[in-house]
């Protein structure tokens, strides 16, 4: 079934197309299909991206030349509203290990027709009509959901179809990074059943944990505990929460890391936003709880591994302690990172022909 959006004439802000678009289910078929979601995926799907993705890793640890088939001829567009090196820079790595190419604007989207005053449907467009593949990073909610009708309104004229993959989409989702996630907790617990997954810092804003926890949910993992550990100003949304405990998942919450610590299998640490307090004294009064330092990784258990989206700050203390945790063997925030292009690269080569990898 194609993708379907109401009536469009009325579409004036990107969340209006939150309930307007619906990107297609992946039902066991990535091809030709827009990323834009992790509601887009379920159990199944996933097991395809990890399998997949375990290959394409070790066949790029192998350097097998064969890999650069899977994107030869193909061309990606990086399309960048907000600063991101690092998925940027992923997402540019994983096309190229593919032997595909890649175009940005240059100097930057601030510099395009964009400060003419272009709005994101004809950029996309514009871009659509070099490309194969779009990556979006943008600050408003839905734009992803734009961009992919716009595209698919372009198919209609120029007889091919452009796809989308957000690449993070104001505070809703960051869909690749969440995948990448999964895909470590898989790797390093050997899957999601009786897990204490435990997300620390701010939960209300952050885009990463609110699709990890979606993508939980959407796995159906048995006898799985989500421990969310926040200031009460900023807890998971509460649809999130009932998102989880819809499929199943077992969801604590509480203010207090200590409660959780001793029983917690994977820590999914973030940052506590200073910048998101109107008043700096209540800040103050809550932000040394929500830092992570060696003492407090020493009371964890030994076989915990400790995952974080980057870039960190002083969520994770002073840079001598950012020494000392990476030290650590239950760090394996780079292993993470370097998941995230091994995953892209799987989601480029399916989206764009549903390659066998």
């Amino acid at each position: 079934m194609n993708s379907t959006v109401s009536n469009h004439n009325d579409l004036r802000h990107s969340s209006d197309y939150l309930q307007r678009y619906t990107p297609e289910k992946i039902a066991g078929d990535f091809t030709g299909k827009h990323i834009i979601s992790v509601e887009q995926f379920d159990r199944d799907d996933l097991k395809i991206l990890f399998d997949a993705t375990a290959s394409i890793r070790k066949r790029l640890k192998q350097n097998d030349r064969g890999l650069l088939q899977l994107g030869a001829g193909r061309l990606m567009v990086t399309l960048f509203y907000e600063a991101s090196t690092r998925t940027d820079m992923s997402f540019q790595a994983a096309m190229r290990h593919l032997g595909g190419e890649v175009v940005a604007a240059s100097n930057g989207v601030q510099f395009s027709s964009v400060y003419k005053g272009e709005n994101l449907g004809d950029t996309v467009r514009a871009a659509g009509c070099y490309a194969d593949v779009i990556v979006l990073r943008h600050p408003d909610v839905g734009s992803s959901y734009e961009a992919a009708y716009y595209l698919d309104r372009l198919a209609e004229q120029i007889g091919r179809k452009p796809l989308i993959i957000s690449g993070g989409d104001g505070v809703g989702e960051h869909p690749t990074q969440a995948l990448l996630d999964m895909f470590t907790i898989y790797d390093f617990k050997k899957g999601f059943d009786n897990l204490m997954i435990t997300l620390v810092g701010d939960l209300k804003h952050g885009r990463t944990v609110h699709s990890l926890a979606k993508l939980l949910a959407r796995y159906h993992a048995q006898n799985t505990t989500i421990s969310l550990v926040s200031p009460p100003t900023l807890r998971m949304p509460a649809e999130v929460i009932e998102y989880c405990k819809a499929s199943g998942l077992t969801v604590y919450e509480t203010e207090e890391l200590s409660e959780v610590l001793g029983k917690t299998d994977v820590l999914y640490w973030t940052r506590v936003q200073e910048e998101r307090f109107a008043n700096r004294e209540d800040y103050e009064a809550i932000k040394d709880g929500f830092i992570m330092t060696p003492p407090v990784l020493a009371q964890a258990p030994d076989n915990m591994i400790l995952m974080h989206p980057l870039p960190r700050k002083g969520e994770m203390g002073t840079p001598a302690d950012h020494d000392l945790l990476d030290a650590d063997p239950r760090a394996v925030y780079f292993q993470q990172m370097e998941n995230g292009m091994f995953v892209r690269m799987t989601l480029l080569a399916k989206v764009l022909g549903d390659l066998w990898v």
